[in-house]
């Protein structure tokens, strides 16, 4: 676990057959007041589906938000590529716009990369909500879809091939979109990322993602891939840390070091 002096929260990574009951019921808590049409009996069985959840506490040690993942290696026209899988994301909103989050997810996915220096590493996300986008586009180089390139053929096949294998005949080729039932699959409360048409003019990605997907408010997900370069190593960490005006060398090394684990 990394914590830096300027965050209000702390986050870490724990792999999900390490949570007890009692974790379960309070991350269960924090989830239903931002999604509608869901149950604890829902909740627990996605969570148990994935590996992974990075964790984030405040300082008195309280829960507020998690981000869960799954790591997969799929096979793409004879190619292997390892995956990882971002699910449900969550953050209570005194917190919105801290890097705890971010910084440990760019350390998870850096690290997969690390081990694999040779072997294609991407980053798969569903979103229901242009925030969770916005994770992708604000962080990635290579990412799809994007509202200034068109999506390359591979990038098609690897979106559809990695959309059927966590999510049999839910996605959509024409679309990018993944539809579920919209009887029983949860969707965000109104008021958790509303986009105004204000949003949409100063930010093309918004606006894109609204356009991708302008069913989210009833549960559509977009379906999104990210490359995992090492370039992410130095860029993404260090723009975070300067745009906090914070001293680079002991907080980078340290984050660096982690990497190593």
């Amino acid at each position: 676990m990394i914590n830096f002096p300027w965050s209000k929260l702390h986050a870490s990574t724990i792999r999900v057959e390490k949570l007890d009951e009692k974790i379960i019921g309070r991350l269960f808590y924090l989830y239903q007041h931002y999604y509608e049409n869901t149950s604890i009996e829902v909740f627990e069985k996605d969570l148990k589906e994935k590996t992974h959840i990075i964790l984030l506490k405040n300082r008195k040690g309280q829960e507020q938000g998690f981000s869960t993942l799954t790591r997969r290696d799929i096979e793409v026209e004879g190619r292997s590529y390892h995956v990882l899988y971002s699910g449900d994301t969550i953050i209570s909103p005194d917190y919105w716009g801290t890097a705890a989050l971010t910084m440990e997810f760019l350390k998870n996915i850096i690290s997969a990369k690390v081990k694999r220096p040779f072997s294609p590493v991407y980053w798969f996300l569903i979103s229901k909500g242009y925030k969770t986008y916005l994770l992708l586009a604000n962080n990635f180089i290579n990412y799809y879809p994007r509202y200034d390139k068109q999506t390359p053929k591979r990038e098609e096949k690897m979106l559809k091939s990695i959309s059927d294998s966590f999510f049999p005949s839910v996605y959509n080729e024409e679309t990018g979109l993944l539809t579920f039932d919209r009887s029983s699959h949860e969707k965000l409360k109104s008021f958790v990322a509303p986009i105004t048409d204000e949003m949409k003019v100063k930010y093309p990605k918004i606006a894109f993602f609204e356009k991708k997907n302008p069913d989210w408010m009833i549960g559509d997900e977009l379906a999104c891939i990210g490359r995992v370069d090492l370039s992410l190593v130095i860029v993404h960490p260090f723009k975070i840390l300067m745009k906090k005006g914070k001293k680079l060398k002991s907080i980078g090394v340290e984050f660096l070091a982690s990497l190593a684990k």
